[in-house]
């Protein structure tokens, strides 16, 4: 046979294995669910959540409704979904990850991106700064006040600088100062304002290994990092 055959060929079979895979896949019944990546949404929540499609052809499955159901729960972001070749769904569920713990009176929730709100499950807690200045109920309202985008601005950043996220415990939103916060150790108050929060956050570790490692951190009571060039502080 000619190379041109051969190619012709081999490019018929490749397409026949394609079409009896999807024919296989569609016409394959449900034999199980299963789901994979949850840590805080349980897999008993899960599975209540959507109609089970166990027993249904693969094709004939809802999957727009299951992942609209799924979705809905507080933590699960997003969903991804496979199928093996027996028939059991895969759904690998990715999870919301807290910012902070928002605390207002004897109320908490955690907070992630976007300001969506999201309980608290006492066996599944996280290490994350406390939040102070906004409201914790309901559940169900996510924070979008330009002041909780400055705070979320700030946290964000806080997460991506390992320092900055090891030595700050809580966080709240000054309409004078802007942003506010509590040094993990002997809560000094840390003073970072609005915008620019990677630079000021830098600026507070170059602080701390240059000034207070040398006066110690007793030595201050507010730290403040709104100026160019220059920090104010306040001795104790």
């Amino acid at each position: 046979m000619k190379a041109a055959s051969w190619v012709a060929a081999s490019v018929f079979i490749a397409g026949l294995a394609v079409l009896a895979g999807l024919y296989l896949e569609q016409n394959t019944r449900v034999t199980g669910v299963e789901f994979t990546g949850n840590y805080f949404t349980a897999e008993e929540t899960l599975g209540e959540t959507i109609q089970s499609p166990v027993g249904m052809l693969a094709d004939s499955v809802n999957y727009r409704e299951i992942f609209r159901s799924l979705k809905s729960l507080p933590y699960v972001e997003n969903v991804n979904l496979s199928m093996g070749i027996r028939g059991k769904l895969s759904f690998e569920i990715e999870e919301r990850s807290p910012l902070a713990l928002l605390t207002e009176g004897s109320k908490r929730v955690y907070i992630a991106e976007g300001g969506i709100k999201l309980p608290v499950i006492p066996e599944k807690t996280e290490d994350v700064p406390i939040l102070y200045g906004f409201p914790a109920e309901p559940l169900t309202d996510t924070l979008k006040s330009k002041e909780y985008k400055q705070v979320e601005a700030f946290l964000t950043e806080t997460r991506k600088n390992e320092f900055g996220w090891a030595s700050i415990s809580e966080i709240a939103w000054s309409n004078r100062e802007g942003v506010t916060a509590l040094s993990h150790e002997n809560g000094v108050k840390l003073v970072f304002g609005e915008n620019n929060f990677s630079e000021k956050l830098q600026n507070w570790q170059a602080f701390y290994r240059e000034i207070i490692t040398k006066d110690g951190i007793h030595s201050f009571q507010n730290v403040d990092f709104r100026f160019s060039n220059q920090i104010v502080t306040r001795k104790s």
